[in-house]
């Protein structure tokens, strides 16, 4: 082979497939572009309640909230996450509703809270609290001492 045409050819390649190679997209809109109107959230410009996943990010760039909605109600898994990227929590609703286990969790990872929600009320004796070394403790109070 010619050197010229070896020279194109290793040239060309990586572009094509670095060319072709698209950002992942998000399945969603921006929390920025969403509203509250009464109770229900809608995209701005539409007069629709919003169904579908809303999304925020921190200044790092790092994901800050993934929610889910339906018919303008939180409806689904609703994730917060530090700017460190660790979760922050994660909740089940429905119909706008807790209606799930709700899980928060300490900066460092560790899990902080667990309780469980029927209809959006705390079902009785569900809740349970760790400290930031991931040693149970009997209150929120306590968890949150670092």
């Amino acid at each position: 082979m010619k050197p010229l045409r070896l020279l194109v050819l290793l040239v060309s390649l990586p572009l094509l497939f670095w060319g072709c190679k698209k950002e992942p997209e998000l399945d969603g809109v921006l929390f920025e572009e969403i509203e509250w109107r009464g109770s229900y959230r809608y995209h701005k410009g539409s007069d629709t309640p919003y169904t579908g996943k809303v999304f925020g990010f921190h200044e790092n760039g790092k994901k800050s909230l993934e929610k889910n909605y339906k018919d303008g109600k939180w409806d689904g898994l609703n994730t917060i996450w530090y700017s460190n990227g660790q979760k922050m929590s994660e909740r089940n609703l429905k119909d706008g509703k807790e209606d799930g286990l709700w899980i928060a969790w300490h900066p460092n990872g560790q899990k902080k809270k667990e309780e469980t929600f029927k209809d959006g009320e705390p079902v009785e004796d569900s809740e349970k609290f760790w400290n930031s070394k991931g040693e149970p403790v009997d209150s929120m109070t306590e968890a949150e001492k670092e």
